[in-house]
């Protein structure tokens, strides 16, 4: 497919010499035949079905994919808080789980007030 043809245009163009040379049967494209170039019609329209039905697919998969992650996300985030609840917020098993244990947060520095 060139790059300025979109893909329906080349089918429809396609289509057009096919009506062209069946109503014009002396018509000759060299080694080319009516019955060759529409059979390259035809394999082309299987490849766009094809071609339409895996991107369906792999939406459908991307979105299933999406759902999956928001799920053990959520149940991730739970536990961690579980974890903390249940062995403390500074624990060796909060740290594990991916937690960041109260004494190694970095403290807050104290706010300069601007003079009046």
């Amino acid at each position: 497919m060139t790059r300025s043809q979109s893909l329906d245009d080349v089918i429809a163009s396609a289509e057009k010499i096919v009506r062209v040379w069946e109503a014009n049967p002396t018509f000759t494209l060299g080694e080319v035949t009516l019955a060759k170039f529409k059979a390259g019609l035809d394999d082309l329209r299987d490849s766009r079905t094809q071609t339409e039905e895996a991107r369906r697919r792999v939406t459908e998969l991307v979105n299933a994919t999406n759902g999956k992650t928001e799920d053990v996300s959520g149940i991730t985030t739970r536990a961690l808080s579980g974890i903390r609840a249940v062995y403390g917020p500074d624990s060796s098993q909060y740290e594990e789980a991916g937690g960041t244990r109260s004494s190694e947060r970095k403290k807050k520095a104290a706010s300069k007030k601007k003079p009046s």
